[in-house]
């Protein structure tokens, strides 16, 4: 499911939006696509004790009569095997893991990814990285210095929560409600007569990659 949210026609998508954003702004758009932002290994933790104490009630309150080494051992190890399965669910992750703390990782994670792929490094800081997690089904925009004012406050907000909201309906989705930031920009940060392409325009994701 993850791979699907960002097909062929998705990344055109994306590579369009992009283009058309910096062909009437000086923004220079990154677009950083992630699997998750964070392991949450809480959430097997969770999962496995859960499934690991529901075991050993059985085998003690069973009306069957457990040997004494299925009931010391056999809970633990059905317990261990759902845990490891919660990797497998990405919503059973999502789901066990507090909105704050999923929030908390995927700004995290996006600051980090910011100075990773040298978002930073433009003439006049206009670079912007538009960060997907895709797990976590959030998106957060995380602006240079040139572009913030344009990207603080309620219009920042207004645009992380439309973008964070097209995210069930695809990559492609997402890239058009990325392409329709283009005249808000275009206003702000108008395209130079000398301005060039500082950054690359691909998606860069780890979706195909598998788990980190």
């Amino acid at each position: 499911m993850a791979a699907k949210f960002l097909d062929a026609a998705a990344r055109a998508a994306f590579t369009s939006a992009i283009q058309a954003i910096e062909g009437v702004s000086a923004a220079e758009v990154v677009v950083a696509v992630r699997r998750r932002s964070a392991s949450y290994l809480h959430a097997n933790v969770i999962a496995g004790v859960a499934v690991a104490v529901a075991g050993l009630a059985v085998t003690l309150f069973s009306a069957h009569e457990f040997a004494l080494t299925s009931i010391l051992v056999d809970p633990f190890v059905v317990g261990g095997i759902a845990g490891a399965l919660v990797e497998l669910l990405p919503g059973a992750k999502r789901a066990l893991s507090p909105q704050k703390l999923r929030h908390r990782e995927v700004l995290r994670a996006a600051r980090a990814t910011f100075i990773e792929r040298g978002v930073h490094r433009t003439r006049d800081r206009s670079g912007v990285l538009v960060y997907i997690s895709w797990l976590e089904r959030e998106v957060v925009l995380v602006p240079d210095s040139g572009v913030e004012r344009v990207l603080a406050g309620d219009a920042g907000a207004d645009a992380t929560r439309t973008l964070t909201a097209a995210i069930p309906d695809g990559g492609a989705a997402v890239a058009r409600e990325l392409g329709r930031l283009a005249p808000a920009l275009a206003a702000a940060l108008p395209r130079r007569a000398d301005d060039v392409n500082e950054l690359p325009d691909a998606v860069d994701s780890d979706l195909e990659r598998g788990e980190r």
